[in-house]
């Protein structure tokens, strides 16, 4: 890594306080410092410069009380912390500090305290450490302070106040008959509207918005945000109207579930949630549903956490269950769709074989009604043609010639073999009953006194069978 090497202000070199003189004017004492003076306001310097400045101010070592927030390996025997203030403050984003520790500190400390002594027993306990800080330059991301742990002067226990208030509020409770924990928990079917508990300015929103914003943004959910203060004096009353809040919304909108977040720091300042106010409101018949991540997996557990009907270690945590909620009432409405699919492309089968056999069975009855009509259509018209068949023979045999009974038969003279064919050709060519019309191909079909019509090709002519009477002479 390159090193770069800042000059000092022109004309204003630092100054070392010597004993028994006073410091000069404008100059400021830092235990661990040199004495420097500051630089003028109303004079213009170079960013170099003012940063060279920067690094001799910062340089040092100082006794620092503090509560370790997190602990993360940073390699063999090589870890990082994460400080915060060991006393709760009403700041809403309190002071973070990076400090690391390495191998030859840890092992002086071990040699001090305990050969088994682990740096992650430090989380949330308030400790007295001596750091070296400094002003280095980050590539990429400019100037920055480091911070480097060079001895741990004494370590705080966990106070068992904190536990035995705990204890208390969750006894009244049980009591009271009031209804909390993981048994108060009802998977919601759809849903929609959640309520979030967190600190305005701080990382655990920050966190919980990172995973549901997705969501927000598409219209999924709808996040109703509620600012409270979990540090302070206020802290209680803050907290407390805040789950009254969240109440007065789930009768308004029905709340699916309720997030309520913060992020790590000392013991100390989780005391608010171990009280009987905070706890007693967000039980299940207020808070619907609720889902806390306090801290981080050191963290120890308080009244919320046992009222709750979900505890997780992060507040992350806390928001990917409701993700993974979300997620589930996905695939439920969509085994819900296939199953509704299924019974529809079921029913209109079922509706549609149905149809078709009754459309089948009117179909034929149809046709044989058309097949009915088609016959006694057919009747009717037989019955017209043979009516006017016999109409018009009517009209015909009348205006022929009738043979008078006196008057001399017509003598014909024999005809040959071919001449009698030909003739037979053109001679009669029908015979009908006047009475019902039909046509009579056979001799044995009359019976003395019916009426015939023989229809000639030229004409016609109305006849009667005679009784036959054969006479010997």
């Amino acid at each position: 890594m390159r090193h770069h090497r800042f000059p000092s202000w022109k004309d204003t070199p630092p100054l070392q306080l010597q004993s028994g003189r006073d410091a000069p004017p404008g100059a400021r004492h830092d235990r661990g410092s040199a004495l420097e003076p500051a630089p003028a306001a109303d004079a213009v310097h170079e960013l170099r410069e003012m940063i060279g400045w920067l690094r001799q101010r910062l340089r040092g070592e100082h006794s620092v009380r503090a509560c370790v927030l997190t602990v993360e390996a940073a390699g063999p025997d090589s870890y990082l912390l994460l400080l915060g203030e060991a006393q709760a403050s009403l700041s809403y984003d309190p002071p973070r500090l990076k400090v690391r520790l390495d191998a030859p500190e840890l092992a002086q400390i071990r040699a001090e305290h305990s050969v088994d002594f682990d740096p992650a027993d430090l989380v949330n306990r308030t400790i007295e450490v001596q750091l070296r800080t400094g002003l280095r330059q980050r590539f990429g991301r400019g100037a920055g302070v480091q911070a480097k742990l060079m001895a741990l002067l004494s370590l705080g226990q966990i106070p068992l106040e904190a536990e035995l208030e705990r204890e208390r509020t969750l006894q009244r409770l049980r009591l009271e008959g009031a209804r909390f924990g993981p048994d108060s928990w009802v998977e919601p079917e759809d849903l929609h509207h959640v309520a979030l508990v967190v600190s305005e300015h701080g990382e655990a929103r920050r966190d919980v918005e990172h995973v549901l914003q997705p969501l927000e943004e598409a219209g999924l959910i709808r996040l109703h945000r509620v600012c409270a203060a979990f540090e302070g004096a206020g802290a209680e009353r803050s907290v407390t109207a805040a789950l009254a809040r969240v109440t007065s919304l789930h009768a308004e909108h029905g709340l699916s579930a309720t997030l309520v977040c913060r992020g790590g720091g000392p013991v100390e300042a989780f005391r608010t949630l171990n009280s009987y106010a905070v706890a007693h409101a967000a039980t299940a018949d207020r808070v619907p549903n609720l889902i806390v991540g306090l801290g981080h997996a050191g963290t120890t557990r308080t009244a919320l956490d046992a009222v709750a009907a979900r505890s997780e270690p992060t507040p992350t945590a806390a928001a990917m269950l409701v993700r993974h909620l979300f997620e589930r009432t996905g695939l439920r409405a969509e085994r819900a769709l296939a199953a509704f699919d299924t019974a529809i492309e079921e029913d209109l089968g079922a509706a549609g074989r149905i149809a078709l056999a009754r459309a089948t069975t009117a179909f034929d009855a149809a046709l044989q009604d058309l097949v009915t009509g088609a016959e006694a259509r057919l009747r009717q018209l037989d019955r017209a043609v043979e009516q006017s068949l016999l109409s018009g023979l009517s009209a015909a045999t009348s205006g022929i010639a009738r043979k008078e009974p006196g008057a001399e038969p017509v003598e014909v003279d024999p005809l040959d073999d071919t001449e009698d064919d030909v003739l037979l050709s053109k001679a009669l060519a029908l015979v009908i009953a006047t009475d019902t019309g039909f046509i009579v191909t056979r001799a044995q079909d009359l019976s003395a006194g019916l009426p015939l019509l023989l229809q000639f090709p030229d004409g016609a002519v109305p006849v009667r069978v005679e009784p036959f009477t054969s006479t010997t002479h």
